[in-house]
């Protein structure tokens, strides 16, 4: 009985940490397509701006 908590413990602590890796992936990809969409729209301003 005591081994089936330990083995859940763990499993559970496992799951944690790789939701918490996904999380920041996940933060991570969606500051990058940010500074993308930024970047674009500087480079669109600029050339508008050209003519």
């Amino acid at each position: 009985m005591l081994v089936l908590l330990i083995v859940t413990a763990v499993a559970a602590s496992l799951l944690v940490e790789l939701g918490l890796m996904v999380a920041r992936e996940i933060s991570e990809a969606a500051q990058d397509v940010r500074k993308d969409e930024r970047q674009m729209n500087g480079a669109f301003k600029t050339t508008s701006g050209a003519r």
